[in-house]
């Protein structure tokens, strides 16, 4: 038997449509009204110009009080930074490097300078000079011949004249000394403290090496004031030509060394143990100074003994 052909099929039924709702009629703007007419205005009047409008001045702001100090004093300003910073730093840092290049250069040439002088030292091996003192002549002390029983006064008056010879010696063979002028004084030795006498000038000179010079001065003083006790002592020693006296002389001295001469420096020279001439030795010359012994000075250099 022959197959039945599938059947068609059915349409659907087509769905109901919803009615629209009828379109609202378009609502008229309203009118505007007419613009009112242009005023114009004459060509020889112009409006009245409106006044500025009034500025009131600005009320500053109230003063900040602040506490008095503690101790009544005033206060200080705050510092303020300034605005060259960069500025400062520069010459701060110029100013130390140049202040460190002075320092390094006079350290350099004191470096310098030590060693000259080190080298000089041991070439030259430069020695002091001695100083001798001769027995003292003339020597006239004048004291009053009072007794006890008239004496009504505790003190006596002296008057004294002593002539100082001294000898001195450079040692060195290529360095001398120049001398400048100075000053000697002369004391009376004694167990209650030495007795001013007088001073006097002493002569500046050169003193070549390997040679000997000569020193000598006058001291004179008048009216010197001593105890009635010390002026007994003096008596009695002066008789027996046993009065010792003690000889300082202040000057300066500068080293020599070919054409280089070096600046004066200060020179002390003491002589303890002074004595005088022993009686008939001549007027005070080199002849009676050499009949005495003679007595070592002490040199000082910047006040050290040298």
């Amino acid at each position: 038997m022959a197959e039945k052909p599938p059947l068609p099929p059915k349409p659907k039924p087509p769905l109901p449509s919803k009615p629209r709702p009828p379109k609202p009629p378009p609502v008229a703007a309203p009118a505007r009204p007419p613009p009112p007419p242009a005023t114009v205005a004459p060509p020889f009047k112009k409006p009245p110009l409106a006044p500025p409008p009034q500025v009131l001045p600005l009320k500053p702001p109230p003063a900040r009080q602040y506490p008095p100090p503690p101790h009544g004093g005033a206060r200080k300003p705050r510092h303020r930074p300034h605005h060259h910073h960069h500025h400062r730093r520069g010459s701060g840092c110029s100013c130390r490097r140049v202040c460190c290049l002075a320092t390094g250069l006079v350290l350099l040439a004191l470096c310098l300078a030590l060693a000259a002088s080190c080298l000089a030292y041991l070439y030259y091996r430069p020695r002091p000079p001695s100083f001798h003192l001769l027995p003292l002549s003339p020597v006239r002390l004048h004291l009053p011949n009072t007794s006890s029983s008239s004496s009504s006064s505790p003190v006596s008056a002296m008057d004294a004249t002593v002539g100082v010879h001294a000898v001195t010696w450079n040692p060195n063979e290529r360095v001398g000394f120049a001398y400048d002028s100075g000053e000697g004084r002369v004391a009376l030795a004694d167990a209650d403290g030495d007795v001013a006498l007088g001073w006097a000038s002493v002569a500046g000179f050169e003193h070549s090496p390997r040679s000997a010079a000569a020193v000598a001065f006058v001291a004179t003083a008048k009216g010197v004031v001593v105890d009635e006790a010390v002026a007994a002592r003096v008596r009695d020693r002066y008789r027996r030509r046993q009065q010792g006296f003690r000889v300082v002389v202040d000057t300066h001295i500068g080293v020599r060394v070919g054409a280089l001469r070096t600046r004066m420096v200060p020179l002390r020279i003491v002589c303890d143990g002074g004595v005088m001439a022993p009686r008939g030795g001549g007027g005070g010359g080199g002849g009676a100074a050499a009949a005495g012994p003679m007595s070592k000075c002490q040199v000082y250099l910047f006040r050290f003994r040298w």
